[in-house]
C-alpha cells in the first residue's frame, strides 16, 4: 500500500534571488549570523544519531542526497519578507465543531513553531474537485483527488501577503487513480499544499473516541503539518538525526519519528527565519504543557536547560 506524503520538491530559488534583487529591503528575519550563536543551542547531545533504513523504509525505499547546511542556504530557500511572512492554514471541505477546534490547535502550534504570524485563511469547499467511491473492510468511503485541490481550489485562494497556504482536510485523499491514498500534497513553487488528517483518528476506523486516540490523531496532525511545511520553507528529508523532518514510509514510520527539528534542521529554520532558539522552545514547551503532551514538554525542558547553559556562579 502505497501512502507516501508526495511533496513535489521543486524550489523557486531563481524566483527568490529575483525578489530579493528587486526589494534588498525585503527580507522579514533578522540579518542571518548563525556562526554567533552559542554552539549550545545547535548541540546534539539530547538527539539519535539516525540508524541504517529497514526494509520498507523512506530512505530504504527512496534514497536521496543529503542536504547540508551549506547546501541549505546555496539552495537560495524562499525567504520571508515584509509583503509575504504569514502562514495560513484554511479548513477545506466540511468539518464538525470537534475538527475546528483541532485545526485552531494546529494553527496554534504553527505559530510557536515557525515564529510567524499564522491565520485562518478561508474556508474552502470541495466543488468541482474530482472524487471517487472505494470498497474499504468497513465499507465505501469517498475519497477526493488531492491535485485537483491543489490546483482548483487552493492556488486561486492563496492570500497576497502569505507565505504559504495549508489547507487541511477531514476527508481522505488520492494523488491518481493508481493510489490507494495520500496523507498530503504540495506544490511547494506555488506555495500551497493539502492535506488529510481523518486517517490520524480512532473514527476513521470505526472505534470509539478515546482521550489516548485524540491525543495520538493530535500528535500526528501537528507532525504531519510541521514536516511538510518544513518543506516549504525548502529544508529536506533528514538524514543525519532521527527528527521530523525524516521521510516517512508509512504511518507506523511515522509514528517512531520525534516531533521535535534536530540541531541541523533546526539551524536552517533559524537561519531562514531569524527566531530566538530559546524564545521558540518556551512557546513550544508552553503548548505541549497545555495539550497534555507530558514527555514533549519534559524534552524541551532539558533543551531549554542546555541552550542555556549553567547557572552563572555567584560571587560572594
Amino acid at each position: 500500500m502505497r501512502i507516501l506524503i508526495v511533496v513535489a520538491f521543486l524550489l523557486a530559488a531563481l524566483a527568490a534571488a529575483a525578489r530579493a534583487a528587486d526589494n534588498p529591503n525585503a527580507p522579514y528575519r533578522p540579518p542571518p549570523r548563525v556562526q554567533a550563536d552559542p554552539a549550545a543551542w545547535y548541540s546534539p547531545a539530547l538527539f539519535k544519531p539516525m540508524g541504517k533504513p529497514q526494509r520498507g523504509d523512506w530512505m530504504a525505499e527512496h534514497p536521496e542526497p543529503a542536504q547540508s547546511f551549506q547546501d541549505y542556504v546555496a539552495l537560495g530557500p524562499n525567504l520571508p519578507t515584509q509583503e509575504r511572512h504569514t502562514i495560513y492554514v484554511a479548513a477545506v471541505g466540511p468539518m464538525t465543531a470537534k475538527e475546528r477546534e483541532r485545526l485552531a490547535a494546529l494553527r496554534e502550534y504553527m505559530e510557536f513553531y515557525f515564529t510567524l504570524p499564522v491565520r485562518a485563511g478561508p474556508d474552502l469547499g470541495l466543488e468541482g474537485v474530482a472524487k471517487r467511491d472505494r470498497e474499504m473492510p468497513r465499507g465505501a468511503r469517498r475519497q477526493y483527488l488531492s491535485t485537483d485541490i491543489l490546483y482548483k481550489v487552493l492556488r486561486p485562494a492563496l492570500p497576497r501577503d502569505a507565505y504559504c497556504l495549508q489547507g487541511v482536510a477531514m476527508v481522505d485523499l488520492y494523488p491518481e487513480p493508481s493510489w490507494n491514498f495520500v496523507f498530503g500534497q504540495a506544490l511547494l513553487t506555488e506555495r500551497v499544499g493539502v492535506y488529510g488528517l481523518v486517517r490520524f483518528y480512532p473514527a476513521f476506523q470505526e472505534q470509539p473516541d478515546s482521550p489516548e486516540g485524540e491525543q495520538r490523531g493530535l500528535k500526528r496532525s501537528l507532525a504531519t503539518l510541521v514536516h511538510e511545511t518544513g518543506h516549504m520553507f525548502g529544508v529536506a528529508h533528514c538524514q543525519k538525526y532521527e527528527c521530523v523532518m525524516n521521510g516517512s514510509n508509512s504511518l507506523a514510520e511515522s509514528d517512531r519519528r520525534p516531533i521535535h527539528l534536530c540541531p541541523e534542521c533546526l539551524r536552517k529554520l533559524r537561519w531562514n527565519t531569524g527566531f530566538d532558539i530559546t524564545k521558540r522552545y518556551e512557546g513550544l514547551k508552553a503548548f505541549y504543557a497545555k495539550r497534555g503532551m507530558k514527555a514533549e514538554a519534559e524534552w524541551i525542558e532539558l533543551r531549554l536547560r542546555e541552550c542555556r547553559g549553567p547557572p552563572s556562579a555567584k560571587g560572594g
